[in-house]
């Protein structure tokens, strides 16, 4: 977005304003070469496009310096206003925002330019104003809703901060700024996070009901030991007899899958295992006789 100048005359005042407002710049009075609008900027490339606008807008002087420290790297632009431009850079925020469409997405790019950030969409999905104050967080967060983004607005650390975390609110914000390469970034990890997701929950799915099959299986073969040491299996229906036997030689197969092995419906053999586990169950309810318990 910062190598994008818009053509329109009105679009790159907007945007010029937006950077201004949203980096918190302040206007000079000077009283030899008049006002001058002076930007505290953290990113270069941010930086060379406000002197790029001061240019094309209204042919501004630009004085340019970098002050290096231990934490970061400070950019500050200072450009002389010509006559009449001033009060632009000292309205409020309701006063400021434009009525025009086109400006009005020049500004939101400006103001993101100056005090807005988002995050990669690999971690977590996170866009952000850090408004100036909070009459300029409400205008930032009325833009971005008329955009179709679901908006938050908070105070964090004495900051007014307006975010979204959305996938589909992210999109649509970079889009209306005019980020048509992070639209696509943004859209090719978001994908790529999506597929991930449903493939571990589909993971975790079926390694849940592998669990519970097991589960049931082994709860249903020791069901058939129980009533085989009591001589209870040897008096039961032959059907039941066949079902035990093959319960217990297959205890990791789920319902349908002895089913397919026994020739039989899946409902016929849910019936024949319920009455052998029903069997033994009253087995331990009568006080019968149990297994004895093999030592290790």
């Amino acid at each position: 977005m910062a190598g994008h100048l818009p053509a329109r005359p009105c679009c790159q005042l907007s945007e010029l304003l937006g950077i201004y407002f949203g980096s918190r710049g302040r206007l000079i009075k000077r009283q030899s070469e008049g006002p001058a609008a002076y930007f505290s900027l953290l990113r270069n490339p941010i930086a060379r496009k406000v002197v790029r606008l001061g240019h094309v807008v209204g042919h501004m002087d630009a004085k340019y310096e970098v002050v290096k420290t231990r934490k970061r790297v400070s950019l500050f632009v200072e450009l002389t206003l010509p006559p009449g431009l001033a009060p632009a850079f000292t309205q409020a925020a309701t006063r400021a925002m434009p009525e025009a469409a086109c400006d009005r997405k020049a500004m939101l790019r400006g103001l993101f330019l100056g005090c807005g950030s988002v995050n990669a969409p690999s971690s977590r999905y996170h866009l952000e104003f850090v408004a100036p104050n909070d009459s300029w967080a409400r205008a930032i967060g009325d833009m971005a809703s008329a955009a179709g983004a679901r908006v938050g607005i908070m105070e964090r650390s004495g900051q007014h901060v307006v975010y979204i975390k959305e996938g589909d609110g992210i999109v649509r914000i970079l889009s209306l700024m005019g980020a048509s390469r992070a639209v696509m970034e943004f859209e090719n990890v978001r994908v790529v996070r999506e597929v991930s997701g449903k493939v571990n929950r589909r993971l975790n799915f079926e390694t849940a009901n592998i669990g519970k099959t097991i589960g049931s299986g082994l709860r249903q073969a020791a069901a058939i030991e129980r009533l085989e040491s009591t001589g209870t299996l040897a008096r039961v229906p032959p059907a039941l007899r066949e079902m035990a036997q093959w319960r217990v030689a297959n205890p990791e197969l789920n319902l349908g899958e002895l089913a397919d092995r026994m020739k039989l419906s899946k409902s016929a053999v849910n019936h024949r295992l319920r009455r052998l586990q029903e069997m033994a169950d009253s087995l331990d309810e009568a006080g019968g006789p149990k297994p004895a318990r093999r030592s290790a």
